[in-house]
């Protein structure tokens, strides 16, 4: 006698059938809602309804990518909005002449401060920190350059460089660079020069 033959049509029924009995898992109706309004345990939720109805082959799953779908488009709805408030708050703040807390001008330096150094020589805003604190920047001279008009910015570079490099202490891998004013700052009554060591990585400890 010939083994019986199944049906895949009537078998695929059957399954889908027996699959639209199964209930709905409730995590995934919350992890749909909690993405809806944007709440943050959209994942949870979706973690566990993936759980669910795997172990326990109950339905839902179009729900929990829906859920999760929407839970990132409000994450980066809010990540836009909070990179455009602090943008906004950034410029409010230099409009009002004043940096981001722990910001400061270059030329405001002052000898022994530590601070993240900038690439190159010239004007710059720095980010100061406690000398036993990684950092890669030491002030060591501060250079006044006078009163009048502004000298050739090229020569101020040059001639305040040299100076620096005369002044300085020997370290070995350091390198020696200076904070220029601009015509701006210099109007801003700027008029000096800040010398300052260069680490090639991040040290702790001011230069002995």
């Amino acid at each position: 006698m010939s083994a019986p033959q199944h049906d895949p049509e009537l078998f695929d029924e059957l399954m889908r059938a027996e699959l639209r009995n199964q209930p709905i898992s409730r995590y995934a109706i919350a992890t749909l809602v909690s993405g809806l309004l944007g709440g943050l345990l959209a994942p949870v939720f979706g973690a566990v309804a993936i759980s669910r109805i795997r172990k326990q082959k109950q339905r839902g799953l179009v729900l929990v990518i829906c859920g999760l779908v929407a839970f990132t488009a409000w994450t980066g709805v809010a990540a836009y909005r909070i990179a455009i408030g602090a943008a906004w708050w950034q410029q409010r703040q230099a409009g009002q002449g004043r940096l981001p807390e722990g910001v400061a001008h270059g030329l405001d330096l002052a000898v022994g401060e530590c601070f993240q150094a900038p690439a190159v020589s010239g004007e710059a805003d720095v980010f100061r920190m406690p000398c036993t604190a990684q950092h890669t920047g030491e002030a060591f001279e501060v250079l006044p350059l006078g009163e009048g008009p502004m000298p050739d910015i090229l020569e101020v570079y040059r001639s305040t460089l040299a100076r620096c490099e005369a002044d300085a202490r020997p370290v070995p891998g350091v390198r020696v660079q200076v904070v220029t004013p601009t015509s701006s700052s210099w109007e801003g009554g700027k008029h000096r020069a800040v010398c300052y060591y260069h680490f090639a990585a991040e040290v702790t400890g001011p230069v002995r």
